[in-house]
C-alpha cells in the first residue's frame, strides 16, 4: 500500500521477485453457478464437521472473486469462521469482496494488531474503503495500530467524500521526473512491490513540485533506449481527473476514453492518486444498482440481504408512499362518482387506462434515467429527445387509441363510451410519455437523482393524471355530472 513516488520505496517493502506461481482452482466459466453451489455445500459440510484444516486448504485454492461468491450465501458467522483461518495476504484480497456485516464479525473474532496487518495488506482504496464502513472508534482503534506510512496513506484518503475521484483513487502508482532517463525510469520499475506492479500499465512523470506533465505506458518505456530521457518519450498531454470529481463523471470519462488507469491531481494540479479500471468497475455495479433499486422502489441495501425482516423494512417506506399517492386516485373516483352511477360502463376501463399510463411513464423514464447514467443524454439535448418521445408516443398513441375503440365497442357497443376511452388512451400516453421523459431530465439538470422520480412517483402521477384525463373528456363528451 505504497505510492513509489521518485524512489521513495520502504526498506521492508517486497522488490519484485521471481516466485513459484501460485496454481489456483480453475472454474468453469460456463457453469459457474453451478460450480459456485457445489463449493458452498462443500463448505458447509466441513462447517458442520469442524474440519478447519480442510476449510483453509480448500479457501486458499479460489480466487478471492470466487471465494466471496462461494460464501456469499453462507451466514454472517459461517463466512466469518472460513475467512478467520487464512494467512493475512490471502485474506486482504477477498476482504474487498465481502460485505460489511462479515466483515465487522470477522474482526470480532481478531485482535487490532491482526486487523492491523490485514489492512496493511490491501491497496490502500480499499483498505480506505474497509476502515470507511467501521464504526469510528474502531477505525481510529486500528490506524494506530499500522506502520506509519500506511497509515499517512489511509488518513489522507479518508479526508475524501467516498463517492468522488479521490474516494476512488489508491496511492500505489511510480511516479518520475521527466529529466531521469528511461534505464532510472526501469530501475525504479524494478524496485516496486509485486503487487503493485499487477494494475502498473504506465509510468506518470512529474515535475520537482509533483505536478503532473505527463505519462509514458510500460511498453513505450521498456522499448526506450536506457539513455533516453523520460520526457522526450512521454505524452506531454495526459488525461487525468481532479480530485473533487463525482464517481460517476470519473466512471464516463473512463468510458469515453477507454481508460486502464487514470491520473488524480489536486486544484494545483499536482498528482494525488491514480484510479483503475476495476474501481471504475464497481462504482458503474454500484451505480447502476441504486439506479435500478430506485426504479423499483426499494433501498439499495437489499441487494444481498437475507433477512425477511429487513427487506419487508426496507420495502415499506416506499410502499406507503405509494399507498398514499394512490389516495388521490382515490378521491378522483369519487370526485365522479355521478358519472360512474350513469354510466357503469367507464368503470369497466378504469383499470386500462391506469396500467396504460403506469407502463408508458415505466417505460420512457427507464430510457431517459439509463441514458443520464452512460451519459448518451442530457439537458441541452432535451428538446430533441422530447420531440422523440412526442412522436413515438403520437404513433403509439393512435394504434392503442384505435385498438381500444374496436374492443370496447365490440364489448358494449356504446360508440360514445368507445369514443371518450379511445381518446383517453391517446392523452394519457402522450402525457405519460411526457412525464416520463422530462421529470428525470429536470431532476437531473436540478442536481437530483433522476432515478427517484421514477417508479412509484412517475406510475401514481400518471394514473392520478389518466383517471382525471379520462373523467374529464367523459364529462365533456358525454354530459355526465360530476
Amino acid at each position: 500500500m505504497v505510492n513509489e513516488n521518485k524512489n521513495n520505496n520502504r526498506g521492508d517493502s517486497k522488490a519484485f521477485e521471481a516466485e513459484p506461481i501460485h496454481h489456483e482452482k480453475k472454474l468453469n466459466p460456463s457453469n459457474l453457478e453451478a460450480e459456485h453451489h457445489a463449493l458452498e455445500r462443500k463448505f458447509t459440510q466441513l462447517l458442520d464437521q469442524g474440519a478447519d484444516e480442510e476449510i483453509t486448504k480448500l479457501a486458499l485454492q479460489l480466487a478471492p472473486g470466487d471465494l466471496s461468491e462461494v460464501l456469499r450465501p453462507l451466514s454472517v458467522a459461517d463466512t466469518a469462521r472460513v475467512l478467520s483461518n487464512l494467512p493475512a495476504d490471502p485474506l486482504a484480497e477477498v476482504l474487498s469482496e465481502i460485505d460489511n456485516r462479515s466483515l465487522g464479525s470477522l474482526f470480532d473474532l481478531l485482535d487490532v494488531d491482526a486487523i492491523a496487518d490485514i489492512i496493511e495488506e490491501m491497496p490502500s482504496d480499499e483498505a480506505t474503503d474497509v476502515l470507511g464502513g467501521l464504526e469510528e472508534d474502531q477505525a481510529q482503534e486500528i490506524l494506530k495500530a499500522m506502520d506509519d506510512e500506511e497509515r499517512e496513506e489511509v488518513t489522507e484518503l479518508l479526508q475524501y467524500e467516498s463517492e468522488t475521484a479521490g474516494g476512488l483513487m489508491d496511492k500505489e502508482y511510480l511516479a518520475v521526473e521527466g529529466g531521469i532517463s528511461c534505464g532510472e525510469a526501469v530501475d525504479q520499475l524494478r524496485q516496486m512491490d509485486e503487487d503493485h506492479l499487477e494494475e502498473t500499465t504506465y509510468v506518470f512523470v512529474v515535475d520537482g513540485k509533483g505536478t503532473l506533465t505527463g505519462v509514458l505506458s510500460l511498453i513505450h518505456l521498456l522499448l526506450a533506449s536506457p539513455s533516453t530521457l523520460v520526457q522526450d518519450v512521454m505524452d506531454p498531454d495526459p488525461l487525468y481527473v481532479n480530485v473533487d470529481l463525482d464517481q460517476e463523471e470519473v466512471a464516463a470519462f473512463f468510458r469515453m476514453h477507454d481508460l486502464i488507469n487514470l491520473a488524480v491531481v489536486d486544484h494545483r494540479l499536482k498528482m494525488v492518486g491514480r484510479i483503475t479500471a476495476d474501481d471504475v468497475l464497481d462504482v458503474m455495479e454500484d451505480e447502476a444498482t441504486e439506479d435500478i433499486s430506485r426504479l423499483a422502489g426499494v433501498s439499495v441495501h437489499e441487494f444481498g440481504e437475507q433477512s425477511s425482516f429487513r427487506v419487508a423494512r426496507s420495502r415499506l417506506p416506499w410502499l406507503a408512499g405509494a399507498l398514499m399517492g394512490q389516495v388521490g386516485a382515490v378521491a378522483v373516483l369519487d370526485h365522479f362518482e355521478a358519472s360512474l352511477e350513469s354510466r357503469v360502463a367507464l368503470a369497466f376501463y378504469i383499470p386500462m387506462i391506469m396500467a396504460m399510463a403506469g407502463n408508458i411513464g415505466i417505460q420512457t423514464s427507464s430510457v431517459v434515467v439509463r441514458g443520464l447514467a452512460t451519459g448518451e443524454l442530457d439537458f441541452f439535448h432535451l428538446g430533441r429527445h422530447l420531440l422523440r418521445e412526442l412522436g413515438t408516443a403520437l404513433l403509439t398513441g393512435i394504434s392503442i387509441a384505435l385498438l381500444s375503440y374496436v374492443v370496447s365497442f365490440a364489448l358494449n357497443g356504446d360508440q360514445q363510451v368507445s369514443l371518450v376511452l379511445s381518446l383517453s388512451m391517446l392523452a394519457v400516453i402522450v402525457f405519460a410519455a411526457m412525464a416520463g421523459s422530462g421529470i428525470p431530465l429536470l431532476m437531473h439538470r436540478l442536481g437530483v437523482d433522476p432515478a427517484v422520480a421514477t417508479g412509484p412517483f412517475i406510475t401514481t402521477a400518471n394514473d392520478i393524471v389518466g383517471l382525471l384525463i379520462y373523467f374529464g373528456l367523459a364529462v365533456l363528451l358525454l354530459g355526465l355530472g360530476t
